[in-house]
């Protein structure tokens, strides 16, 4: 009996001493890009280094209730391609509109807004609401210059009757050719791409 007493107690002082406990990690760039994320600033990378040194024009579409608009953009601008290309999301000061930006790493670029559209929110019922998220195209090879290429989708959520809520959710990845199913639900978003010369 004493021998199983003290075999017990032994093992409960080797269970004390592996007790579990939380250390400290030193922070990453990972943890970092998780709190922008969280506070709405998104990136997209793109490996450009094929096209080095050729000039693109950035391309954004606006599309509303699935009819597509005129050009965004407005006007014709081009930059000198690095190696990548980055195209970026970021809050404004203000909730109706939002910066985009499109970069090239050792080439060029530049930022402008995109204007929003309020969506139903039945948590604010008497406020508007603007509510967006983004996901990246499918790319297609072999891409073809003089041809517009889709990069990224810019949307706004959508209220649901039936559920009583508004989100956006779907496929993660955009069909190019617009026939993912999330489009159909989609009232307001918007095509960034680029135009290879």
């Amino acid at each position: 009996m004493k021998k199983t007493v003290i075999t017990a107690l032994l093992a409960l002082v080797a269970m004390t001493g592996q007790a579990q406990e939380i250390r400290t990690n030193e922070t990453t760039l990972d943890d970092y890009l998780q709190l922008l994320n969280a506070k709405g600033y998104i990136a997209y990378s793109f490996d450009v280094k094929d096209f080095k040194g050729k000039q693109v024009e950035p391309v954004i579409m606006e599309y509303v209730k699935g009819e597509e608009a005129k050009d965004y953009l407005g006007f014709s601008f081009s930059f000198p391609l690095g190696e990548k290309l980055v195209v970026g999301f970021a809050p404004s000061n203000n909730d109706s509109t939002y910066v985009y930006s499109f970069q090239s790493v050792g080439g060029g670029g530049f930022n402008a807004m995109l204007k929003l559209q309020p969506v139903f929110a039945p948590e604010m019922p008497t406020k508007q609401a603007y509510r967006y998220e983004s996901r990246p195209f499918g790319l297609v090879a072999p891409v073809e210059t003089g041809k517009v290429i889709p990069l990224v989708l810019f949307g706004s959520y959508w209220y649901e009757q039936e559920t009583g809520v508004s989100r956006f959710c779907g496929e993660k990845l955009i069909n190019p050719d617009l026939s993912s199913d999330i489009i159909k639900s989609i009232p307001h978003f918007y095509v960034l791409g680029i135009r290879i010369i």
